[in-house]
């Protein structure tokens, strides 16, 4: 049964295998550049919406009532969004044309392995905004199993300072790259610039390194440990790391075992 899930995956998929020469065919999935167009991009999340929910299920677990599409969002965000998830149920992928790829199996096995960590395909980031669905879900499921969540996770949040606000969402976009990374949706990590003082988490020029690259680098070997449901449910119900913590992330996890 599996078997046949991802084979009907790939045949439904446009471009699964996509073609050398993209300018030479005039595929209107890509643009003169050979990168995914608008046009491929709103065709592909509308054609694949369901069996893409459906292969994060199978590879990940249950998503309930997930809702995808596609918009520029160069003007709704900071320009910089690839994608966004609105709590409860609402994932907009940017339709712009930023992406590397469709999916990262697309890509030469040199283009794999020599192309940035956070080089994007559109895969990546859907997997990536399902993952913030699933995120919440969990904080849904445990609010409703009468469990204490950690205030810093909650829908509305409370921030008693600046560093537990950055640890949150340190927390859960580490929790979203890690999801693309094991789904085997992105270029190796390789050598992780590690931060070694506040000043390097906070300064806006180490933003993607922090949040999408150190933050799958700190929490990896947890969520190997105890696998991601249950490594999410445990990181909600204690209090997010603080700087100190993020810079020495046995002092967090050290406190997180003794809870």
């Amino acid at each position: 049964m599996r078997i046949f899930f991802i084979i009907a995956f790939l045949f439904l998929s446009p471009h699964a295998n996509a073609p050398q020469d993209r300018q030479a065919s005039k595929d209107p999935y890509y643009n003169r550049n050979g990168k995914p167009s608008t046009y491929g991009i709103n065709a592909f999340i509308k054609l694949n919406h369901d069996n893409l929910i459906k292969e994060y299920e199978f590879l990940v677990d249950t998503i309930y009532d997930v809702y995808m599409y596609s918009e520029n969002l160069s003007e709704s965000s900071d320009g910089k969004s690839l994608g966004e998830f609105y709590i409860p149920d609402q994932i907009v992928i940017t339709n712009e044309e930023k992406y590397t790829e469709y999916e990262f199996k697309n890509l030469s096995k040199y283009q794999q392995k020599v192309f940035p960590y956070t080089t994007r395909t559109v895969k990546a980031v859907i997997f990536h905004e399902l993952t913030h669905a699933y995120f919440y879900q969990n904080i849904y499921l445990l609010k409703q199993e009468g469990k204490e969540i950690a205030s810093e996770y909650g829908m509305i949040r409370m921030f008693p300072n600046p560093s537990l606000r950055f640890g949150s969402t340190f927390i859960e976009e580490g929790i979203c790259e890690y999801v693309v990374y094991m789904l085997k949706e992105s270029a190796p990590l390789g050598q992780v610039e590690i931060p070694t003082s506040i000043d390097d988490l906070t300064n806006k020029q180490n933003e993607t390194n922090i949040l999408y690259q150190y933050s799958v680098y700190f929490i990896k070997d947890f969520l190997d440990k105890n696998g991601l449901e249950k490594g999410i449910r445990i990181l909600l119900q204690n209090r997010p790391p603080s700087y100190e913590e993020m810079l020495k992330p046995e002092l967090f996890f050290n406190r997180i075992e003794k809870n």
